[in-house]
């Protein structure tokens, strides 16, 4: 990986090589306060190198880019606050804070690439991706989330500390790291499915494997299209139990079932 303040060494320092205390990895969310959108990132950074006073992150985030300026066993300058700069680690979103809006499509992409970042950093040590919480101050203690202006209210609002809609930006960021659960497979029985009628009636039907409901093939045609369907789609169409009263109709093999077995299975 590349490092931005390691291939374009600052004017002045912005970093130690190494941490004096043991780092939780809380991250502090930050806001440039200066021009936001595409190339305003590498801007950022640009600055960060030629500046002659201390004020740096270990990651900066624009709505198309994400530059990494250190390594994360690094210390930026990015707190004035005592014991944070040690302990966490820093992302700066390249933008105002009043200029911030959970429904502004810039601000949403900052926030997704923020979250990328805090998830493969929290990723590569270890740590839970429950952590993404807003946790303050304890954030010297254990991994979560904080806000710059949060520790350091007296001259500082950055992120979004003190924004009316903080609660839904914290939202979006939160849900950033945690990637949604993808859902659970079905099971090669949940997609099974086969083919039934009841024994006084000439209804064809099609039911699942674990006979939740059931559907009424309007005709032979629809019976031979739905068979089609389910073997083009990889669905395994079940044979009529062993000893069970069966036949063929227009090429598909059929359970017959008594009566009240097939009023116990809701149509659909």
């Amino acid at each position: 990986m590349s490092y931005y303040l390691l291939d374009h060494p600052p004017a002045s320092p912005q970093f130690y090589p190494s941490r004096n205390s043991t780092p939780s990895y809380a991250v502090g969310v930050h806001t440039s306060e200066g021009p936001t959108g595409p190339g305003s990132a590498r801007n950022l950074a640009r600055f960060i190198s030629q500046r002659s006073d201390p004020g740096s992150y270990h990651a900066i985030v624009d709505s198309e880019e994400t530059i990494v300026m250190v390594p994360p066993d690094y210390t930026t300058f990015s707190v004035s606050a005592s014991g944070y700069n040690s302990r966490t680690w820093h992302i700066c979103l390249a933008g105002r804070s009043a200029d911030l809006s959970p429904d502004d499509s810039n601000t949403q992409a900052m926030i997704v690439r923020a979250g990328e970042a805090i998830r493969a950093l929290w990723t590569l040590l270890g740590i839970p991706l429950s952590n993404a919480q807003w946790i303050g101050t304890d954030a010297l203690n254990r991994a979560g989330l904080f806000c710059h202006g949060t520790v350091q209210p007296w001259d500082r609002s950055d992120a979004w500390s003190t924004h009316p809609d903080q609660a839904r930006l914290n939202e979006l960021l939160a849900n950033a790291i945690n990637l949604p659960t993808p859902p659970t497979p079905p099971t090669s029985e949940e997609i099974m499915r086969r083919f039934i009628r009841p024994q006084s009636s000439p209804n064809v039907y099609l039911t699942d494997a674990g006979l939740l409901g059931k559907v009424h093939m309007k005709s032979e045609q629809a019976l031979k299209d739905a068979s089609w369907t389910l073997t083009q789609s990889g669905i395994p169409i079940l044979p009529p139990p062993a000893g069970s009263k069966s036949e063929n109709i227009a090429g598909v093999a059929v359970w017959v079932v008594s009566d009240p077995f097939a009023d116990a299975i809701p149509t659909l």
